[in-house]
């Protein structure tokens, strides 16, 4: 599904180079719309964190943001496993697969309440994308820092 959704929407937009897909975007905003879904409570703030997370961290316009945002949660919602979108994101940078996991942090803090399914969620991507627990602190205390 993630397949058919990502060639329509590729064909939408114009991507740069080889290194930043379109499944790749898709399944990183799929990621942050899990942690946003975990506790079942989505707010407003989170959303706005996503939209910002992507727009800044893949230097995308607004206008795309929501359209890969609304595919994103649809894929999100549909899926048996976040392993679908970590499998897509494997030839990252490990810096990449970092960002990514300071991002779901960001997500999981935007309401000032982190669930414990948020951190278990951010958790077991950090492992499924390889990035070391130190890490995964590392990036926590960084976004906490900032709050």
């Amino acid at each position: 599904m993630i397949k058919k959704l990502t060639d329509y929407l590729s064909s939408l937009f114009k991507f740069e180079d080889d290194t930043d897909k379109p499944d790749q975007r898709f399944a990183i905003a799929s990621l942050l719309c899990a942690v946003s879904h975990a506790d079942h409570e989505t707010s407003d703030l989170e959303r706005l964190a996503i939209k910002n997370s992507l727009m800044k961290q893949l230097n995308l316009e607004e206008n795309e943001v929501n359209d890969i945002i609304e595919v994103a949660e649809q894929d999100m919602l549909t899926s048996t496993s976040i392993f679908d979108f970590t499998s897509l994101l494997s030839d990252l940078t490990h810096e990449s697969r970092v960002s990514i996991i300071e991002m779901m942090w960001r997500v999981a803090y935007a309401d000032n309440h982190l669930g414990e399914i948020e951190e278990a969620v951010i958790r077991r991507v950090a492992g499924l994308l390889y990035v070391p627990h130190s890490e995964f602190i590392h990036t926590k205390l960084k976004v906490v820092a900032t709050l």
